[in-house]
């Protein structure tokens, strides 16, 4: 039988959330495969996306592959360039090569592609369907409340869990540092137009305005709120901070300089607020630049680990290119999590 390549639409809810839920070993109510996040994650107006973003191969109508895509046009050189970044990459094991086929056909959506980390056999099939890695992500964590972290982590043996907790303590003892009384923030329940200039490192950067970070303060997936950061009173960046469980995430983070001591700075904003959530036992971030990482580090945070970052550019629109900006919002980092490992500290 052939296989039928086609865009799914809202009355294919159902199937796609069975389809998911069962590839990935999920459960039912896994939150990434709620219908309500799968309406606003694919079908929702936006994000800088005009029809849906999940595609499937059908065949005698029933899905065999699957994967969305997640649009994050880039900015480099003055230039914008097409990106998307794939989520949900599944195919059925009976019908071999069907999940990479799909894919192949999506590369030709955009200019570029980008692949995130993923699992092994992930990381093997990438690279034979022209994507290259191109940095890596790395993840970072500040612990804030170990007590409260120890006593709702899912039980371990005695030993192990004494011994992290202990660890624990003293990661969240690390001083953050100071910022200037200059600089403060204030939460927004939507974003105002954005300078343009919120998009000029000299980095891929994807673009952001208002109604793509409206969009996502409206998600059904997590709690997220969305911050304003105030230098002398002026707009000088902006944060999202996610909740999930007893973690904080700042799920995106811009700022009008590429001074890596004002990064660190708008990162102590970020982690100060999300400590003010009395159930928040850490917060994560993850970064994609030498930037970024020295700002976290500097902050008090801890590096715990990286995955690779993978391109396929094959018009070579970022040929020379540094590393792409990369934040949890430019996939599905701010809200995917596994209720067996809750923390990563």
């Amino acid at each position: 039988m052939t296989l039928a390549f086609e865009a799914t639409a809202p009355t294919d809810l159902d199937d796609l959330a069975t389809f998911l839920t069962k590839g990935f070993n999920s459960p039912p109510d896994a939150v990434f495969a709620r219908p309500d996040v799968l309406r606003w994650k694919y079908f929702e107006p936006g994000p800088q996306w005009e029809s849906s973003r999940s595609y499937v191969l059908r065949q005698d109508q029933k899905i065999k592959a699957h994967c969305g895509v997640w649009p994050m046009n880039l900015n480099f050189r003055g230039e914008r360039i097409s990106c998307i970044c794939f989520m949900d990459w599944l195919s059925e094991k009976d019908l071999p090569g069907a999940g990479v086929l799909l894919k192949k056909k999506l590369m030709r959506f955009a200019d570029t592609s980008v692949v995130v980390g993923g699992s092994a056999d992930t990381r093997a099939v990438v690279p034979r369907i022209g994507f290259q890695q191109l940095g890596e992500v790395t993840t970072f964590a500040r612990v804030v409340r170990p007590w409260k972290q120890f006593s709702t982590r899912p039980q371990e043996a005695i030993g192990r869990g004494a011994a992290r907790l202990l660890r624990n303590v003293a990661w969240s003892l690390v001083p953050g540092g100071s910022v200037d009384l200059e600089w403060s923030i204030k939460r927004v329940k939507s974003f105002d137009e954005l300078p343009e200039k919120i998009d000029g490192s000299d980095h891929p950067t994807p673009l952001r305005d208002s109604s793509y970070l409206n969009y996502w303060l409206d998600t059904p997936a997590v709690d997220i709120a969305g911050f304003v950061i105030l230098r002398q009173n002026k707009f000088y960046g902006y944060f999202l901070l996610s909740k999930v469980g007893g973690q904080a995430r700042i799920a995106d983070i811009r700022l009008l300089s590429d001074n890596a001591a004002d990064w660190a700075k708008a990162y102590r904003l970020a982690a100060t607020a999300a400590a003010e959530d009395p159930e928040i036992c850490e917060t994560v971030a993850i970064a994609s630049t030498p930037i970024a990482r020295q700002a976290l580090i500097e902050t008090g945070f801890r590096d715990r680990g990286s995955v690779p970052l993978f391109l396929s550019d094959q018009k070579k629109r970022l040929a020379g290119a540094p590393p792409i900006i990369f934040n949890m919002i430019d996939g599905d980092g701010a809200y995917l999590h596994d209720v067996a490992y809750p923390y990563v500290t």
